[in-house]
């Protein structure tokens, strides 16, 4: 039994002739007939009787006949669902994030994608960098952000971004008077820290250690958006990744230190399961806004320089 047989007798059914079927299938009568003779034989079952030249259809055709309707209503609803697949009409995605990205650019693509494809289900879990690669690990979520590094075999990675944290101040403060900093610049400043935990601190720490600079260090904080908020309360200056400073440019002046310390964001997918079209396409958008709040950012950094 075959797509061809079945399309065959549905046609007769529905026209009810064999001329009339193999006029809408652009076959000859006799490739109808026998496309119907092989059904029943294949079936065991008889599904016309023949009398007088015309087919009349037996009990038990009707009753295929309504089982053959419903197969090729699947198989046309197959059709449309890859058709809303192609033209992502459909589709959902999962995604677990470190708090920088998660909190404002993350919505902030969310918003556009779903502009464009507003059928789309969306789901992101805000996580720690830890959570999210056991999350992807275990096939948890569909896509994930973190920072790097980490030494995982069981999961994929590919660069999203490897940046400078900038420096973050009040607009006004005395640091925003140069176009670039260096770590001299912070003798005896008020700085807000991040918490001991988190990635960069030690990296931030060595680098005044290094060059023996002498810090007033008040606050610490795990989130990298308080320390904005925090600056641009005249609470001290601090170092920041572009996608939370993004938020503050107009409360805050931001610029680079020369050496710097790197922000590097991993792109994580399941080994074992590949992207769909639609995590594919939201990943092109991730992209397209990054380097968008990526140059806005610098050109703040320039602004007053």
């Amino acid at each position: 039994m075959n797509i061809r047989q079945l399309d065959a007798f549905r046609t007769t059914m529905m026209v009810g002739t064999v001329n009339g079927a193999a006029d809408l299938l652009g076959l000859s009568q006799p490739s109808v007939s026998r496309l119907i003779t092989e059904l029943e034989k294949e079936l065991g079952v008889t599904l016309f009787n023949r009398a007088a030249g015309r087919l009349v259809p037996t009990p038990e055709g009707r009753m295929i006949h309504e089982q053959v309707e419903n197969t090729f209503r699947a198989y046309q609803k197959i059709g449309e669902l890859a058709a809303d697949v192609r033209k992502l009409r459909v589709g959902s995605i999962s995604i677990a994030c470190m708090p920088a990205l998660g909190i404002t650019f993350l919505p902030a693509v969310i918003a556009r994608f779903c502009e464009a494809h507003p059928d789309v289900d969306i789901s992101l879990d805000v996580q720690s960098s830890t959570k999210v690669e056991d999350w992807i690990a275990t096939e948890r979520i569909d896509l994930g952000l973190a920072e790097v590094p980490y030494d995982r075999e069981d999961l994929s990675v590919d660069e999203f971004c490897n940046v400078p944290y900038y420096a973050v101040m009040k607009k006004g403060h005395n640091l925003g008077k140069k176009s670039e900093l260096s770590p001299e610049d912070f003798e005896g400043c008020t700085f807000i820290s991040t918490t001991a935990h988190y990635q960069a601190r030690p990296h931030v720490d060595r680098l005044f250690e290094s060059r023996d600079v002498s810090r007033v260090m008040r606050i610490d904080t795990s989130f990298s958006h308080s320390t904005c908020e925090l600056a641009a309360l005249g609470m001290g200056v601090g170092f920041i990744d572009p996608f939370s400073v993004h938020g503050y440019l107009d409360r805050v002046d931001v610029r680079l230190v020369d050496p710097c310390i790197t922000f590097r964001v991993g792109l994580l997918y399941p080994r074992c399961r590949p992207l769909s079209k639609v995590g594919r396409t939201f990943v092109s958008f991730m992209k397209e806004h990054r380097d968008r709040w990526f140059a806005e950012v610098a050109a703040a950094c320039k602004l007053h320089g």
